[in-house]
């Protein structure tokens, strides 16, 4: 196991980290590290379920999820795959486990869930196994079993076996999916090309992607990369930048997960087995993550994507040059139509299309691939550019696909009147319009209800399915009315039968196999099935009738709002007072996983491009979505933006554990920080607790004495206060009283600068009254005058006022608050284990203070400080000594 690893890490004000390191190995190492730091619950739940260990920390919730696991051999194919890699591939590997495991030890796995799970280190194939738990059910073949079930026991004379199937294909009606686009750099403002888009994945708290930069300055194989990473895996393997190339991909909707029959009845309990590429092959595509760091051009990320496995993605690329690739990559099996269980696996894999230049735009959205018409011929607004990419057909790989998203931003690019930037993207991932809204409210034609009439206007003007209409709300409870409607008509009673699968997956295989599940999926085309013989006006007008008339605070399917009546002018609840976000946790718990998160409400639905999918039939809420936004801009990386749903912390409480919510939920994104200059070093020692300026890190409230919070020190904003305090006489012993306003700015600037050494600004009720400087002894000039100690934390702290002392009634004394106080928050750092201070020897007011705080007192000393010879008297204070005290918690 590596250890002592150097590597230096920094944050931006957002929480993001910047990990920056010699070597590739120390770089994983550093990357292993602070992902255990911010996600350590996460990781380790996600370690557990590759492990089929999930159990241990899920109780009952994680057994079905063990079952399953073990069935699919999990952990044996992360080792299989691990063992066949290359020498680098495997090294890369163990420094990002043995990061992972030094941070989770340095109190990453501090949580009440892990409280009773024994620590296990984590293995150079662990990662591997992390990847393949998050994506075992990231294809297709649920939908294979729920329509081996459709196979058996919905049977309409006439009608051929396929076509019945078809009903419940995503591209029939509402589905979940990703966005990504292209824009070569024709079309835009900087004559460089954008590439941006947003995965949508089930929302979890904290998020499934981890925004990170990683910074490799070996000089044999140098990079620098941010983007998005999977916790719990090495690199970036979606979406990344790296200055000169960036890249994003969306899930191709191949078929590439086999369900294989076991016996005659393939939908029996036991009766299939999955025939997974990467378990097949023993590779998941681990050379490619490595690979896409060291990528420099649009061809290099081709390149890696060529040695791509699972599961398989449509790549977006461009480059600095301005060339801008398309492709497919990943392994597909070579079989023509497996949409249900086959007797046995395809005999090898397809050739995939090589990369496609991109001349004007490329849209991937789930949809189903096709070449698009010619610009003259599409009838589309606008004069913008159109996605030309030849040869589309070759890319249908699959058997369900998304409709509407990848033609409304198409549209939207289309009729685009100024060039296309990195803020021009915002009205792309923000657009609400439902292109799939205008069919389903044409079963209303002959409806003359006041709801209907509504419905109507609202397709007429757009159909924006906004969280803060009304409009939109009735639309989105008609259609969950009317899904459960259809989902109990006696012509799909059948489907209510027994599905026949082991009972014990229920938890793991979800809604896929619940009717009114997959009748939401495909109502768009139950409905225009004529030879189901649905009386589709009759059923959708009941469904409305059923919305506008139900009960005040009730509306369709049990959510609870102010009214779900549709009469014109009648209170009744807006969309976003029902679509709200419902995020899983880590683990399941008796508590729900958005206590400690206000939630906001989101606009737009399964089919609008701000995709946030729900379940029709099932509940309003919000439980799939955007999981990352971004928009790489190939002119100047500092241009891109990026953003996740809740932050970069995953540790609720922590000030950036939801800190990026509400820009989510508006569809914004924040700016990428690059300059190192507008980036604050952070202690990997865990002694330093850190922050961006003025951020408050730490807080106790005193009771009556009042309350108590520490900031960090902005060397700006506070100069004023600082060079008032300094220029006092009483501020002699610290030595800056001839400095000038700007001089002590630039002095504290400095000090922020370094990543051993921080100040900051203590206020009381809000007033400042104490700077507190804290540090590493082993970097300062005092480790010359004492034996430093592991984990020793050296201070200086300035009493600059009073405080709030008389409006407390408090003792002339403030020390008997800002004492405890300053003592409790310099061991709040959990490395910290001793606290050293050196003031000045003839300091007398210093050192009886030090010695009220608990100190012991020490030796005399001399040594070189900045301000010149110095003679001091050291003084130390123990975490035993401060429990001891009760004040250290």
């Amino acid at each position: 196991m590596m250890s002592n690893v150097d590597f230096d890490l920094f944050r931006d004000d957002l929480g993001i980290p910047h990990v920056r390191a010699a070597s590739e190995a120390a770089l994983a190492y550093g990357q292993g590290w602070v992902t255990a730091q911010d996600r350590g619950l996460q990781i380790e739940a996600d370690r557990m379920r590759a492990e089929e260990r999930y159990a241990e920390v899920a109780g009952a919730a994680g057994a079905a999820w063990d079952r399953f696991a073990a069935r699919e051999r999990l952990a044996a194919t992360a080792r299989r795959i691990h063992d066949a890699l290359d020498r680098p591939e495997q090294e890369w590997l163990a420094a990002y486990a043995d990061g992972v495991t030094a941070g989770l030890l340095a109190g990453g796995r501090d949580v009440p869930e892990l409280a009773v799970v024994p620590h296990r280190p984590w293995r150079p194939w662990t990662p591997i196994g992390v990847f393949l738990a998050a994506h075992v059910l990231f294809n297709g073949f649920p939908s294979i079993l729920w329509r081996a079930h459709v196979a058996r026991h919905l049977h309409v004379p006439g009608v051929p076996l396929e076509q019945v199937l078809g009903l419940f294909a995503a591209d029939a009606g509402p589905s979940s999916g990703s966005n990504a686009w292209a824009v070569h750099g024709s079309f835009t403002e900087s004559g460089s090309p954008l590439v941006a888009g947003d995965p949508h994945r089930t929302l979890e708290l904290p998020g499934p992607y981890q925004q990170v930069r990683l910074v490799c300055t070996d000089p044999d194989g140098p990079y620098d990369v941010l983007g998005f990473a999977f916790p719990g895996v090495p690199g970036i393997p979606h979406f990344g930048h790296a200055g000169s190339v960036a890249w994003g991909i969306t899930n191709a909707a191949a078929h590439h997960v086999e369900v294989v029959t076991d016996g005659a009845d393939g939908a029996g309990p036991g009766g299939w087995h999955l025939h997974w590429p990467a378990r097949e092959l023993s590779d998941v595509g681990v050379a490619s993550w490595r690979a896409l760091l060291h990528a420099r051009t649009a061809r290099d990320v081709a390149d890696a994507f060529s040695r791509w496995v699972d599961p398989v993605n449509r790549v977006l690329t461009a480059d600095s040059t301005g060339e801008v690739l398309s492709m497919t990559a990943g392994k597909v099996p070579a079989a023509a139509d497996r949409a249900l269980p086959a007797a046995k696996p395809a005999d090898g894999y397809v050739d995939l299309p090589a990369p496609v230049p991109v001349t004007q735009v490329a849209v991937d959205a789930n949809e189903r691939p096709r070449t698009q018409a010619p610009a003259e011929l599409d009838g589309r607004p606008g004069l913008g550019p159109r996605d030309t990419r030849p040869g589309r057909e070759a890319h249908d790989l699959g058997w369900s696909y998304a409709p509407h998203r990848a033609d409304r931003i198409r549209q939207l690019l289309a009729a685009a009147t100024v060039p296309e930037s990195p803020e021009t993207q915002g009205r792309i991932h923000g657009d609400t319009r439902d292109l799939g809204a205008p069919g389903l409210v044409e079963h209303l034609a002959a409806d003359t209800s006041a709801a209907a009439v509504r419905l109507r206007a609202w397709v007429a003007d757009g159909a924006h399915v906004d969280a803060g209409s009304s409009d939109a709300a009735l639309y989105m409870r008609w259609r969950d009315a009317l899904t459960r409607r259809l989902a109990a008509h006696p012509v799909f009673a059948a489907l209510h039968e027994p599905h026949g699968q082991d009972p014990a997956f229920a938890p793991v295989l979800g809604g896929v196999l619940d009717v009114p599940t997959a009748v939401g999926a495909g109502l768009t085309r139950i409905l225009a099935a004529d030879w189901l013989r649905i009386d589709s006006a009759a059923e959708a007008s009941a469904a409305l009738a059923e919305v506008a008339g139900a009960a005040v605070g009730q509306s369709a399917g049990g959510a609870v709002g102010r009214s779900a009546g549709g009469a014109v002018g009648q209170s009744e609840p807006t969309w976003g007072e029902l679509h709200v976000p419902d995020p899983l946790p880590p683990v399941p718990g008796p508590g729900e996983p958005t206590d400690s998160v206000a939630l906001a409400p989101v606009s737009g639905n399964n089919e609008t491009v701000r995709c946030t999918g729900g379940s029709p039939g099932v509940a309003p809420t919000a439980y799939r979505g955007s999981v990352a936004r971004y928009v790489w801009d190939l002119a100047d990386r500092a241009g891109s933006r990026w953003g996740v749903p809740f932050g970069a912390d995953g540790r609720p409480g922590s000030a950036h554990f939801d800190d990026q919510h509400a820009t989510w939920a508006d569809a914004a994104t924040t700016p990428v920080v690059t300059d190192w200059d507008l980036l604050h070093p952070a202690d990997t020692t865990l002694r330093l607790l850190n922050g961006a300026r003025g951020e408050e890190v730490w807080r106790r409230d005193f009771g009556a004495d009042g309350l108590v919070t520490v900031h960090m020190l902005d060397p700006d904003a506070d100069a004023d206060v600082l060079h008032g305090w300094f220029i006092q006489p009483r501020a002699a012993f610290w030595g800056m009283g001839d400095h000038t306003r700007d001089e002590v700015r630039d002095t504290y600037a400095f000090v922020e600068s370094l990543p051993t050494h921080h100040a900051y600004l203590v206020r009381w009720d809000g007033e400042p009254v104490v700077l507190l400087q804290a540090y590493h002894p082993e970097h300062d000039p005092v480790a010359t005058a004492y034996e430093v100690r592991p984990g020793d934390l050296g201070m200086h702290f300035f009493l600059g006022s009073r405080g709030p002392v008389a409006r407390h009634g408090s003792p002339d004394d403030p020390w008997k608050v800002l004492g405890p106080a300053t003592r409790e928050f310099l061991f709040a750092g959990p490395g910290t284990r001793r606290l050293v201070g050196e003031p000045d020897a003839n300091n007398k007011k210093a050192l009886h203070r030090m010695a009220v705080m608990g100190f012991t007192a020490g030796e005399r000393v001399s040594y070189e400080s900045p301000q010149g010879p110095k003679v001091a008297r050291m003084a130390y204070l123990t975490r035993e000594q401060a429990a001891v005290g009760g004040v250290v918690r």
